[in-house]
């Protein structure tokens, strides 16, 4: 046969050698990637397979905040609980145990000392917030989106953050004059006048704000 009708074959040939390279790196990138992907969901869950918020350890647990407890190597005790009204959440072997108005780190030696007292060998605890019991204030009158402004978890919520995520005071909006109305644990109510312009400049402190607080700004008098 003569060397000419072989030259189709091979240009056949050599372009799928060329070809066969670059397929098996892009199939093993994508397994590669798909690998990775894996590891970082089993990275973000955990040995307990929980996902829990990022809070500090001085994070102060409250009714209604739901907490996961691990315990390491001992799955069967691994629990997510609501923290009930009366303060306690209900666990395996130990039973009810009281954690709110307890720090996470103060909870978590609690429990461990719960566990180590009677059921197990220097248990390996931890104490992880899965959500959190929502807290709010109302800004009312005069600001870009009134309504309610969900206080962060673990740090606490200013006047300048609270009207800042209400859009600001509007351009008919009086903010020296604005009202802070507080319910008092007796029931009462108490308010008080804040200068806002002043805060916003630096002349007065900012405000720290309350769960329930009412913020209202009244509509400027020309």
């Amino acid at each position: 046969m003569k060397l000419s009708s072989f030259l189709p074959l091979l240009g056949v040939t050599a372009l799928n050698l060329f070809f066969l390279p670059v397929a098996i790196t892009a199939q093993t990138s994508s397994d590669a990637g798909g690998g990775a992907t894996s590891g970082g969901a089993t990275g973000a869950s955990g040995s307990g397979g929980s996902i829990g918020m990022i809070v500090g350890e001085n994070y102060v647990l409250k009714p209604s905040d739901v907490i996961s407890v691990e315990v390491y190597q001992e799955t069967d005790l691994d629990k997510q609980a609501r923290i009930e009204g009366d303060g306690t959440v209900t666990l395996p072997l130990v039973g009810k145990v009281k954690v709110a108005n307890m720090t996470v780190a103060e909870s978590q030696s609690l429990i461990t000392d719960l566990y180590n007292r009677d059921y197990l060998v220097d248990p390996q605890i931890s104490v992880l917030v899965v959500s959190f019991s929502p807290k709010f204030v109302r800004v009312l009158g005069n600001v870009g989106a009134p309504g309610n402004v969900q206080i962060p978890p673990d740090k606490d919520l200013t006047l300048i953050d609270a009207i800042t995520q209400s859009r600001g005071v509007t351009r008919l909006g009086d903010d020296k004059n604005m009202t802070i109305t507080r319910l008092k644990e007796n029931g009462q109510t108490q308010s008080f006048e804040i200068n806002f312009k002043k805060i916003k400049t630096g002349e007065a402190k900012d405000y720290i704000l309350q769960e329930g607080d009412t913020i209202y700004i009244p509509e400027r008098i020309f």
